[in-house]
């Protein structure tokens, strides 16, 4: 096993203690209207009907679900056996155009392409030891002309924790693929874990995430960075004034098509 799937594994062992303490939402939730989606989110994509997109680190189905009763129809994948367990009992009881796969992300099914959009979301890059061979799985994975979605946790959010009387630095920012155990602030770790349980996360700055999918072959059509002032709880007024999310978009480009054809003019007419 080479040491990237080495990091995967182990971390898929500790999303399995904890996924029975990441419950999803209700069948009920949904049929209602509800969606687990950021607001912002749907109109990133506007417009979904129809189209094949596969969820990376999909996590218990909540997001893919949403997706799907806005018109996706939408693939899921995470290496928790629990937590897919639990995302395949919510489409069946919704009735959402949704299934789920087990599978660590740096090992997809080959059947698993073709894809109008890839979408990924909120704790997913601090999981990856690897950004280039993350980068080069969604290029593979998108038709052309698919669009790859990025909606993510900023990493200075990860770097950053709010003491009594100030702000304190507490990993390397440029930390890139040398593993932090997140035992520093319990905000940053996943939700159901405790200090105990065994992470190992990465910390990578948004300029090499950007860089990693223009290296891939993706043309970045769409990036920024926003604050969400109570993700940096007791902060204060400053808390607008610090990044806390980041998006980007990105498109597989089409292949080039063909060019005129030897020995006509723009007016179809042969030339001797």
């Amino acid at each position: 096993m080479d040491k990237i799937l080495a990091y995967t594994r182990s971390n898929q062992r500790s999303w399995d203690e904890i996924a029975p303490a990441r419950p999803t939402q209700s069948a009920a939730f949904f049929l209602d209207g509800g969606t687990t989606l950021e607001e912002f989110e749907p109109g990133l994509l506007p417009d979904v009907t129809g189209k094949r997109m596969l969820h990376l680190a999909c996590a218990n189905g909540n997001d893919s679900v949403s997706w799907a009763f806005l018109g996706a129809s939408v693939t899921g994948v995470d290496h928790s056996h629990v937590g897919i367990e639990a995302a395949r009992a919510l489409a069946r009881e919704t009735g959402a155009d949704a299934r789920f796969v087990v599978a660590d992300m740096y090992e997809l099914p080959p059947e698993l392409r073709n894809f109008d959009v890839v979408y990924a979301s909120w704790g997913v890059v601090c999981w990856l030891p690897d950004l280039d061979r993350w980068a080069a799985t969604v290029r593979e994975r998108l038709r052309p002309g698919g669009t790859f979605l990025l909606c993510e946790h900023h990493p200075v959010w990860e770097v950053l924790g709010v003491r009594t009387g100030g702000v304190e630095v507490t990993v390397d920012y440029f930390g890139r693929g040398n593993p932090t155990r997140q035992t520093y602030d319990q905000a940053k770790r996943p939700a159901g874990s405790t200090p105990e349980t065994s992470f190992d996360a990465f910390v990578w700055p948004v300029s090499d995430v950007v860089m990693s999918l223009a290296r891939a072959g993706l043309h970045v059509e769409e990036f920024f960075e926003a604050p969400v002032a109570e993700m940096y709880e007791g902060l204060g007024d400053a808390a607008t004034r610090v990044p806390a999310i980041y998006v980007v978009k990105a498109r597989r480009p089409q292949p080039p098509g063909p060019g005129p054809r030897a020995g006509r003019t723009d007016l179809g007419l042969a030339i001797s």
